[in-house]
């Protein structure tokens, strides 16, 4: 087994623990998700779309419960996250405590860090010589 072996074995497993633990984590912080969702509701008197499908529609849908998070906290300044966030929806998401949103950070650095590797895993198979 060479080197070029061995990093494809890490970058596979890399990949592959993040991926697991994206889904797990999100599995268990569900309930925090949904506080938010529940504050949400009770300040601006709806559930956005996204969140209320993302809820229900099972895990073909899992992931899109949290757009309204991604575009609040990371891409705020996109012109998307401005034609369907309102400011003070921003501004609520932002002032969210750190214990309520760190949940969040870390399921999608998790996926980040996989995303990267299975990335890197894919250009070392494409340049392994045979």
């Amino acid at each position: 087994m060479n080197s070029l072996d061995l990093i494809i074995i890490c970058l596979a497993a890399i990949f592959v623990a993040s991926l697991a633990f994206y889904l797990i984590y999100g599995k268990f912080t569900e309930c925090k998700f949904d506080l938010i969702a529940a504050k949400f509701k009770q300040q601006f008197g709806y559930t956005p779309f996204s969140m209320t499908v993302g809820k229900d529609g099972g895990f073909f849908f899992w992931g899109y419960k949290e757009s309204y998070l991604i575009s609040a906290l990371i891409f705020p300044g996109f012109s998307a996250t401005k034609k369907t966030l309102t400011e003070e929806e921003v501004l609520f998401f932002k002032s969210l405590k750190t214990c309520e949103i760190s949940w969040f950070y870390i399921k999608y650095i998790a996926l980040v860090i996989g995303l990267l590797s299975f990335i890197c895993l894919l250009i070392v198979l494409k340049v392994k010589p045979d």
